[in-house]
């Protein structure tokens, strides 16, 4: 033997069976780091893809610049491509139709085509002056193909063009839409049909891509200090410079923010649970560090020693932990792919992650170092008496007989055992606390996702139709109508008034928007209902709602005056129509008597299982010049898929953090029992029965548990109303509650798991001989 540290392999093979638990420790906290890393890796491979072809493939984009400045620009050794675009009638509300539909028309070049979209979809680009891309809506609207003639009427006459192709740069915005159409012309074209109306003055921008997104982002500040360029003439592609962590961006530093504190509190959770476990091992091999220090190690060698043996442990551990959270990625992914679909059918299935495999092998790594640290320190204060007295704890000292009134002897003596050991009652609690934090923080995460995505609605619609600039234009009769569509099976209305004059004695209100929901609407909304209760619908009451949001101050039992009526309200729904304004909605019955009969504003068309293509394009016909028909299906699925991966990688993390808290209380009541088998012995020796040693454990389990619960608790509950405070107070208005239920669900989980702690150790000291316990090494 060359050294003591000859002595790690030799301890490792004597105490195989000991070791198990925490090298199974080190497995889970590798695997978490790895399957975590590995599918965020996935994911910005996914939403990289996916922002490239919603946003499109440039960088920033430049306005108020010259052709000239332009071409400049392009000659610089980091630019990839650079492309022109002046857009006009971006409403739709100046007199250019094509067909009776609202045309949307862009003069652009093949460049910005080429960084917006993957090009025509079928076709080509247009050449010259008598050709236009149309978008693969538009031709579906106007049921043309590529090579068929279209005419755009203009106020100066007619142009007829031929379609060269299909395709376009905001799918995603046209589609679905029936009144508003895109069309895209040549450069040249598009100047000649300006200069032909009298158009002047309109603003190119100047798409701009970069060899790569830091490339972008260091000559961002290099242009503007150039060019002379003013603070607002550059904006950069979000989605894409944030993907590449570029962005400067508050909301992109957010998300980074979001991610290193998620960095953290997965180590600081392998940490805690490799600690435990270690300090736990420790508990056992206090005479054998005592007796090193005998025969001559230094503290310094404890040190070392101790470390070795956790990298020793990293043997097994590091390939076992990286498979498994290979596999654990795979799994997700495969499920985002193949279950969800929608935005994640491009998620990447079984490949292999570099980001992933690093970050577990070296973030591994360093969690049982810094896990280590502390348990080497400690063994190396071992006193040589230790083991020439044959202590086996490194418990506090007393000078007196503890006094904890628990009842039973032995309830008080599993408190003691717990209390006594400061550092892994410290690990314990921490391990609780940091499981129920987070538990209270997600949830809250979920529930501005939730917010985020109004697709989530329950009275949402499959197809919306609105009068142009919200206009009072549906009667109706309309709704009537559509009711009668084969393949309908809901259709409701809305009516908006907005500036509608209000008093309020409790709050300074001079106008609301009063909206009605109808009978459908109400009923769907009853699950919105956040504050109070749903109104009474009876033609005769004078109830309303109202919905939270961050500009509304009308509160839950205030009254507003509105056409010579006091209205009280009586609940707040957390969305609905109109959420940005303050808001007082009514029942139909009660509009109708404040105001008389009105159109609505909107109808929303829900669809049943039998509607076919037939139905939507009966109901698409409805579109004129005054009213807007929107296919917002897909829009609708994108929302829920979204929702949905965000609730399977939220819940599937706070699952892994709750099974690590739940294997560690597991684990460390067994090695405490391990530690003290002496003790136990002598307690049995002396008459100490079974079931009173199962108590013993469970009280000290129970005080682990219960310390948990009121830090975690504590600590949980003013992180959640921070968060909520921040995130849905400010931008939806909301207030926060107390989680009852949430609550109950994490203290019913904490008993759950320390009672399934006691099991396995308790039965195995009952098992054992009162001889075999006493002669524990």
């Amino acid at each position: 033997m060359k050294s003591y540290l000859s002595l790690v392999p030799i301890s490792a093979k004597v105490r195989k069976r000991q070791n198990r638990m925490t090298i199974l420790c080190v497995i889970i906290s590798i695997f978490l780091v790895t399957a975590i890393f590995s599918v965020a890796d996935m994911m910005i491979r996914t939403q990289s893809d996916r922002m490239t072809g919603k946003n499109g493939s440039w960088h920033i984009e430049l306005d108020g610049i010259s052709q000239e400045t332009a071409l400049k620009i392009a000659e610089r050794d980091d630019v990839v491509s650079i492309g022109a675009v002046t857009i006009f009638n971006p409403d739709g509300e100046l007199p250019y139709r094509m067909d009776g539909k609202r045309v949307v028309l862009y003069g652009i070049d093949e460049s910005y085509l080429t960084m917006n979209s993957t090009g025509a979809a079928e076709g080509r680009f247009p050449q010259g002056m008598g050709e236009i891309m149309l978008s693969s809506n538009a031709a579906r609207v106007l049921q043309v193909a590529v090579g068929d003639t279209v005419t755009l009427r203009t106020p100066s006459g007619d142009w007829d063009f031929t379609v060269s192709g299909l395709g376009g740069v905001e799918e995603s915005y046209y589609s679905g839409q029936y009144s508003l159409m895109d069309a895209y012309l040549p450069r040249t074209a598009f100047a000649a049909l300006m200069e032909q109306n009298n158009v002047h003055n309109l603003q190119t921008s100047y798409y701009v891509q970069f060899t790569s997104a830091s490339k972008a982002a260091k000559a961002i500040p290099e242009l503007t200090a150039q060019h002379n360029l003013p603070e607002n003439a550059v904006s950069e592609n979000t989605g894409v410079m944030a993907i590449a962590g570029q962005s400067d961006s508050s909301a992109a530093k957010n998300v980074y923010s979001l991610a290193a504190v998620l960095f953290v509190l997965v180590l600081l959770a392998g940490v805690l649970m490799i600690s435990g476990s270690m300090n736990s091992n420790l508990a056992q091999r206090i005479q054998f560090f005592g007796m090193m220090r005998c025969i001559g190690m230094s503290k310094s060698q404890i040190i070392r020693f101790v470390r070795l043996e956790a990298l020793n442990w990293c043997k097994t551990a590091v390939p076992v932990g990286v498979l498994l959270g290979t596999l654990a990625s795979w799994s997700i992914c495969a499920a985002l792919h193949y279950g969800i679909g929608g935005e994640f059918s491009t998620t990447p299935v079984f490949q292999i992650s570099p980001v992933g495999l690093v970050s577990g092998i070296v973030v591994g790594i360093v969690t049982v170092l810094l896990a280590a640290e502390s348990p080497a320190r400690r063994a190396a204060r071992v006193s040589p008496v230790a083991a020439v007295s044959g202590t086996g704890e490194n418990l506090s000292a007393s000078r007196h007989a503890s006094n904890y009134s628990f009842g039973k002897i032995e309830l008080s003596l599993g408190a003691h055992h717990a209390i006594a050991g400061k550092k892994n009652l410290f690990l314990m609690t921490s391990s609780f606390a940091l499981s129920i934090v987070l538990v209270l923080c997600f949830s809250v995460l979920l529930k501005f996702a939730g917010l985020l995505l109004p697709g989530q609605a329950p009275w949402q619609p499959d197809i919306l139709l609105n009068g142009y600039g919200n206009e009072q234009v549906l009667s109706r009769s309309m709704a009537e109508q559509l009711r009668a569509i084969p393949g309908v099976g809901y259709v409701w209305g809305a009516t908006g008034l907005t500036n509608t004059p209000a008093s309020s004695p409790q709050k300074e209100v001079e106008h609301v928007v009063l909206g009605s929901y109808d009978d459908f609407m109400m009923e769907k909304s009853r699950d919105l209902v956040v504050a109070g209760r749903m109104a009474d619908q009876a033609a005769s009451s004078n109830e309303v709602m109202t919905i939270y949001n961050k500009n509304n101050p009308l509160k839950v039992g205030d009254t507003v005056y509105i056409s010579g009526r006091d209205l009280t309200i009586v609940g707040a729904f957390s969305e609905g129509m109109f959420p940005d304004d303050v808001t007082v909605i009514c029942p139909q019955a009660l509009f109708d008597r404040l105001v008389g009969a009105q159109n609505y504003n909107m109808i929303g068309v829900l669809l049943n299982d039998s509607a076919t293509e037939q139905t939507v394009m009966q109901i698409a016909h409805l579109a004129t010049d005054e009213i807007i028909v929107s296919d917002v299906r897909e829009r609708n699925s994108q929302e829920a898929a979204t929702y949905l991966a965000s609730r399977i990688v939220v819940y599937g993390f706070l699952a892994i953090i709750g099974l690590i808290s739940l294997f560690n209380i597991v684990n460390s009541i067994s090695m405490s029992v391990s530690a003290r088998t002496k003790q136990y012995g002598v307690m049995r020796a002396i008459g100490m029965d079974g079931s009173q040693l199962t108590r013993m454990v469970a009280a000290e389990a129970f005080t682990y548990a219960v310390s948990g619960l009121i830090v975690g608790c504590i600590a949980g509950l003013l992180l959640s109303r921070m968060l909520y405070a921040r995130l849905i107070t400010r931008y939806f208005g909301m207030t926060w509650h107390l989680p009852g239920m949430t609550l109950c669900l994490i203290i019913l989980f904490v008993f759950a798991a320390a009672a399934l702690a006691v099991h396995a150790p308790a039965k195995r000291i009952r098992n054992m001989a009162i001889t075999e316990t006493i002669n524990e090494l």
